[in-house]
């Protein structure tokens, strides 16, 4: 799945978020042109899926458009929301939306007029039994996880998506280092147990160290988990000028234009290549002594790894050249 960021504006200003600094950078929505030759590129690639994301995608002017169209041409369409939006947005994109997945937030970032709007459209969707996810970000400031277990239940909500806040790209949002990951992994341990017992399903959005873990954890969050990882893989996250990054946090390795690729697999192996020396970049001892590094496990977040150093400094392996199109 691809995902197509139409828009870096945003209603809300989390501390955590990697994306908001992309505004200055990109302060246009996606183009209803630029839309177009996304559409076909995506028909010609045969893409099975594709998320609508932002800043918040309902400020898109044309978003429930899109997505109808999206949907239409066979391609299966996620929506990644805050979940503050007009209420009548709910019934317009409910038929084309195969999954709502709300970013769901501490009761304490919102003012009592978008609690209103956030319960009141979740509400709605709930009512539909449309898929809803709920999306939860771990960062230092906001750890609990309480109140996502009650609006779970409240809402009907069956499966999490979550993760340990990520780097931006200035390293300036609030963020997890890879030395506090030990701390805060234990606390997700809990976190999916809660989840299980409530039957509610889980997946980790990105990668962690593995030995960061104990075993019996270990083993544990790879039998239950919809998707959890030591090693990572290209989000492919396009940008409203068809430019796309390997992910937000990874925002300078990108290639100019997705829609001159193939394919998604072959996007894929074109990020694969141009990360492969990063992988490698500023690991322990204990990473290159370890069976699993660059078989099971990366030895924890690239964008953490090289954010106190310039990618351009990184000498990259003499058959695996690293080329980073800034354009």
């Amino acid at each position: 799945m691809i995902n197509i960021f139409v828009t870096y504006r945003c209603n809300l200003a989390c501390s955590y978020c990697f994306a908001k600094e992309l505004y200055g950078e990109y302060p246009n929505d996606l183009a209803e042109a630029d839309f177009d030759r996304l559409l076909a590129w995506m028909q010609g690639a045969s893409l099975p899926a594709a998320a609508f994301i932002g800043g918040e995608p309902t400020l898109h002017p044309r978003l429930v458009e899109m997505v109808q169209r999206t949907a239409e041409s066979g391609i299966s369409t996620v929506l990644f929301t805050n979940g503050i939006f007009p209420e009548e947005l709910v019934d317009k994109l409910m038929p084309h939306v195969s999954n709502f997945v709300v970013n769901y937030n501490d009761p304490s970032l919102y003012t009592d007029a978008q609690s209103e709007r956030l319960h009141a459209n979740l509400s709605r969707i709930a009512a539909f039994e449309a898929r809803l996810t709920f999306s939860k970000n771990f960062s230092s400031q906001y750890r609990e996880f309480e109140y996502l277990l009650e609006g779970a239940e409240k809402y009907s909500v069956r499966s999490v998506r979550y993760d340990i806040s990520r780097p931006s790209i200035s390293s300036t949002n609030d963020h997890f280092t890879n030395d506090d990951t030990r701390n805060i992994i234990s606390h997700i341990v809990r976190f999916v147990k809660q989840c299980e017992s409530r039957e509610i399903k889980t997946g980790l959005d990105c990668s962690v160290r593995l030995c960061d873990l104990n075993i019996e954890d270990r083993n544990y969050l790879e039998r239950v988990s919809m998707k959890f990882s030591g090693i990572c893989h290209p989000s492919i996250d396009i940008h409203p000028d068809l430019s796309a990054s390997y992910c937000l946090p990874m925002r300078d390795v990108v290639v100019p234009n997705v829609t001159k690729f193939a394919s998604q697999d072959a996007i894929m192996w074109h990020f694969a290549d141009q990360v492969r020396p990063i992988r490698q970049f500023n690991v322990s001892t204990d990473c290159l002594d370890c069976k699993d590094f660059m078989r099971r496990c990366q030895g924890g977040c690239m964008a953490l790894r090289r954010s106190s150093r310039p990618l351009e400094q990184i000498s990259p392996s003499p058959s695996h050249t690293l080329e980073v199109d800034k354009s």
